[in-house]
């Protein structure tokens, strides 16, 4: 996890616990879990975004040889 050990995150949570105090702890980590459930909706969201524009661009370009041939033959018949 970002290259932090199982210490260090103990050392982390232990000055984080003498600096806010008990109290603090539970509310600030239900802060940043939605924080992080939020920023996590959103990159999904931003993934199927995407995702949706490829198929639609995968499916306009594959429609665009089939509508040229009919266009051709319509030509060449005349």
């Amino acid at each position: 996890m970002f290259g932090i050990g199982t210490s260090e995150i103990l050392i982390i949570l232990l000055i984080a616990l003498i600096i806010l105090g008990p109290k603090e702890i539970p509310k600030i980590a239900r802060t940043l879990g939605r924080t992080m459930r939020e920023f996590q909706r959103a990159t999904d969201e931003l993934k199927h975004t995407i995702d949706s524009e490829i198929e639609i661009d995968e499916e306009v370009t594959n429609k665009k040889p089939q509508e040229n041939t009919v266009e051709e033959k319509k030509i060449a018949d005349s």
